[in-house]
């Protein structure tokens, strides 16, 4: 495929987006955009995610013990988009990223208590990349649903292997980290080896039995480094004699055995002999973490301490409100395609959808989808990304649903390009950063810049208000009195 006739499928993207007034606060740039074909055979797509693993664990980003020569090398060779945000946790950014929508839209507000299953009643990824002749594959954690709920709030099925996946290799949350039992396509198959040897070797061998006459998307949402903390001794041999804590050594080991299966991943690509081009995506989940912000050295206020893993220079971790828990690498490599440099418009996980449906030629109808296509972008054309582009992030996880009023400005964050309001725990005043000159969030400039401050209060206030009826896990809970809270099953609300 030539760059010149894909840059003339896109520009349909700039005609006027339709925006409902009643939606305005996450609404869907993408909604209505008319799509042309692209010109020429469809490429594959790639996406693979890590969990738990942000900026900090790159060799290419200054960390001077952690072994990643695959994905330096991939970063080297790929578009950067510096500034990709995700959701502060798992969840919520799988259910953006198969939505297009912000998580409390897509109805996921927590990583338990039947809060993360992603709504049954719009259409996700896999489904749109269908509509588009894509053949579909899923190889991992699916997070987006309860073992005990098979059906969602309107009855239609929440598993992937029922929304889209043609091929789904997968569990719920965590894989055993070795020899994992895994759900393929409806039954319990127990596999051998390192979990994550595992999830890469059966997508190689399910692309590589994919109909060459039509285009395959596969996804690859690992779920390491997240804790439980183990990997293969060879990759526990690299940060033996450090300073490393055994849990941090663990943690790097699994970063690093990662590293090697995308090295494994980028050796067989060059091996295919297929004409059809291939996109491979690399991102991760959130910010870093070993399980949570403080195993990874971040107090309750972002700041790392002086025992804690190297983060690039960012405050924040998973599941808080600055910087560091958002901002996430993400790189994309297009031979032929795709420039090596960065990209630093402000992007999201919400853009996925709209960019892949704009790929695949698809026209999205759902009016609720917030992400832009970054299309234009990736292709080295004007974004159609605002330049005033604001996003909330919000930690949710809300002990119990008929508590959600109480935790509104909890973990929560209003960001444009450059300016980042963040709330803490509950009674500490918001801090606004200019979080591109001052990543580590030392400076807070709401003084110098009070007007700003009043518009993003304004803002999320509105915002909260908007998505409140989305949040449809939540709202069934409070309406049947059946709240779910950690440590117990459904039961009554006692108040």
């Amino acid at each position: 495929m030539h760059k010149a006739a894909i840059q003339r499928s896109v520009k349909a993207l700039r005609s006027p987006i339709a925006i409902l007034a009643l939606f305005v606060f996450y609404l869907a740039p993408a909604f209505g955009e008319a799509l042309s074909e692209i010109d020429g055979p469809k490429p594959n797509i790639i996406l693979v995610m890590s969990d738990d693993m942000g900026w900090g664990e790159l060799g290419m980003m200054g960390n001077k013990l952690i072994h990643t020569p695959s994905l330096d090398k991939l970063s080297a060779q790929s578009l950067q988009f510096s500034n990709f945000n995700v959701a502060p946790s798992c969840a919520p950014t799988r259910a953006e990223i198969m939505s297009g929508r912000h998580h409390f839209v897509a109805g996921v507000t927590h990583t338990i208590l039947k809060r993360n299953n992603l709504r049954d009643d719009i259409t996700i990824l896999p489904q749109v990349m269908k509509k588009g002749s894509y053949q579909t594959a899923m190889f991992g954690k699916w997070h987006l649903s309860s073992p005990k709920d098979k059906m969602g709030l309107s009855g239609k099925p929440l598993e992937p292997d029922h929304r889209g996946f043609d091929h789904a290799l997968w569990t719920y949350n965590q894989l055993k980290r070795f020899d994992p039992p895994l759900n393929l396509n409806g039954k319990r198959v127990k596999y051998k080896g390192f979990c994550a040897d595992v999830l890469f070797t059966e997508a190689m061998k399910w692309m590589e039995s994919a109909d060459t006459s039509k285009p395959f998307f596969a996804y690859i949402p690992t779920s390491i480094p997240h804790g439980p903390v183990a990997a293969p001794q060879q990759f526990l041999d690299l940060y033996k004699d450090t300073t490393l804590t055994k849990k941090q050594q663990g943690y790097y080991a699994m970063v690093s055995a990662l590293d090697a299966n995308v090295g494994r991943l980028l050796k067989w690509q060059e091996q295919q002999t297929s004409t059809r081009e291939t996109i491979l995506i690399f991102m991760t989940d959130n910010g870093h973490a070993i399980s949570g912000a403080s195993g990874a050295g971040h107090d309750n206020d972002g700041f790392l301490q002086e025992s804690g893993l190297y983060n690039a220079g960012m405050r924040g971790a998973k599941s808080q409100a600055w910087v560091g828990s958002t901002r996430v690498p993400f790189f994309i490599h297009w031979k032929g395609v795709t420039a090596a440099g960065k990209n630093n418009v402000l992007a999201s996980a919400t853009d996925l959808l709209p960019t892949f449906a704009a790929i695949a030629g698809v026209k999205l109808d759902d009016p609720k989808i917030s992400g832009h296509s970054l299309l234009p972008d990736i292709l080295g054309q004007t974004s159609i990304v605002p330049e005033n582009r604001i996003l909330v992030s919000h930690r949710g996880r809300w002990p119990r649903s008929d508590q959600l009023e109480q935790y509104k400005y909890h973990y929560a964050a209003v960001y444009d390009k450059q300016y980042r309001m963040s709330w803490g725990q509950p009674g500490t005043a918001p801090e606004l950063i200019d979080y591109i000159t001052d990543p580590g969030g030392h400076l807070d400039v709401s003084a110098q810049q009070p007007e700003l401050v009043k518009r993003y209060k304004k803002h999320l206030d509105r915002w909260w208000q908007a998505v409140k009826p989305d949040m449809v896990n939540d709202l069934e809970q409070i309406k049947t009195g059946n709240i779910l809270f950690k440590g117990k099953s459904a039961k009554k609300s006692k108040k």
